[in-house]
């Protein structure tokens, strides 16, 4: 959210610098490179993934103070290359350039480099940061008027652009959180309530319609395995009981960092990072977990609420869309109340480009409160 700017005595001060926004992603970032570190330590996994989750957050700390010193009106005025790159690299996932990272059964990853020296990119991270970009903007040029029928049929269309080409890759949960973003990002820009009442009962009534044509034996496997435990606990439902056992071993104040059992749980350092936090750490663990989540979100939603105009507020409600929903899901999914259906926790799974993609979000987050603060300054004054 600011520039450094120099005080006396030659030194450098944090002034402007949303500190509060900033300590908190840094906590949430250290604690999660915590528990990635341990997932890998106990499954005797090569410890490569750690550093790197490392690499990304001192990085990514880096980027987000880069952004900050840009107005975040001439960072949205190159949308057009933004868009345009992230397109591009989700386009390529459909070409030979795609890869079907072990243990997913979707292609949403590019190979950057050869043999060890090779890094994967999920060009879908990219592409939220994006979409909450061009989708600000589309909404705050049409605010006025966001109702209408013509523009809400647009602003549709704007959607389905990010939320086809992620279906169509097989990444059903990244789908999701795009479509959760746009309800959000819509009912921010004040869209009447009644066409989410319709969009509802077209959903609701499109269930069967899904359910019966659609849906594969796997994917209705995970949701019966949420309505009926017991029946699917040796099949679908063996992932999240594992899990479940786990996170209860842990009781009050857990079994101890990097004691950890039941290596061989799958997506431990990714999707089900949380419950490593529930039985290293135990009840008090998972509760400082979803504080610091809790607090992130709250300070981006004061973020939306003091910026200068329309399109910051939109950046920050879609930052805090993003972040928030994928919290809900995947701690969801850890606990059993939803199917799993591969979301990772922000900041805390494993996952570099999840991690600086997230930091490019918080950078134009804090560009919008420090330039917010500036105008109200020289109004003030």
């Amino acid at each position: 959210m600011a520039f450094l700017k120099r005080s006396g005595g030659g030194r450098f001060s944090l002034r402007g610098i949303n500190l509060r926004l900033l300590i908190l992603c840094f906590l949430c970032s250290a604690y999660g490179c915590m528990l990635v570190f341990s997932a890998n330590y106990s499954a005797g996994s090569s410890m490569r993934g750690a550093m790197t989750q490392v690499g990304a957050t001192i990085v990514g700390l880096l980027l987000a103070f880069f952004i900050s010193r840009f107005d975040y009106e001439d960072i949205c005025r190159a949308w057009p290359f933004i868009a345009g790159v992230s397109v591009l690299l989700v386009l390529l996932t459909f070409t030979p350039l795609g890869l079907n990272v072990s243990g997913t059964d979707d292609t949403a990853w590019l190979q950057i480099g050869f043999g060890k020296a090779s890094l994967t990119l999920q060009p879908s991270e990219l592409l939220k940061v994006a979409f909450i970009i061009t989708f600000s903007l589309h909404l705050s040029a049409v605010r006025e008027n966001v109702s209408e029928i013509r523009n809400v049929l647009f602003l549709c269309l704007h959607a389905l652009v990010p939320i086809g080409l992620i279906f169509l890759q097989g990444d059903d949960g990244t789908a999701l959180v795009f479509v959760l973003m746009f309800a959000a990002m819509m009912f921010a820009a004040g869209l009447k309530w009644q066409y989410f009442a319709a969009a509802f009962a077209a959903i609701a009534a499109a269930v069967p319609l899904l359910w019966f044509n659609f849906l594969t034996d796997d994917k209705k496997g995970r949701i019966l395995a949420i309505l009926h435990p017991e029946e699917y606990i040796k099949t679908y439902g063996w992932q999240q009981y594992q899990g479940i056992v786990q996170m209860g071993s842990g009781k009050l104040f857990g079994v101890g960092y990097l004691s950890g059992s039941n290596p061989h749980l799958f997506a431990r350092n990714n999707d089900l990072v949380f419950t490593v936090a529930a039985e290293e750490f135990g009840y008090i663990g998972s509760l400082v977990l979803l504080l610091l989540l809790a607090l992130l979100i709250l300070e981006l939603w004061r973020c939306a609420k003091i910026a200068r105009d329309t399109l910051g507020s939109l950046l920050c409600v879609g930052t805090m869309a993003m972040i928030g929903f994928q919290s809900i899901i995947n701690i969801g999914m850890n606990v059993r109340l939803l199917p799993i259906i591969g979301i990772t926790l922000p900041f805390f799974s494993q996952g570099g480009t999840s991690m600086l993609t997230l930091y490019l979000a918080i950078g134009l987050v804090l560009s919008v409160c420090y330039y917010s603060n500036v105008k109200s300054t020289t109004i003030h004054h």
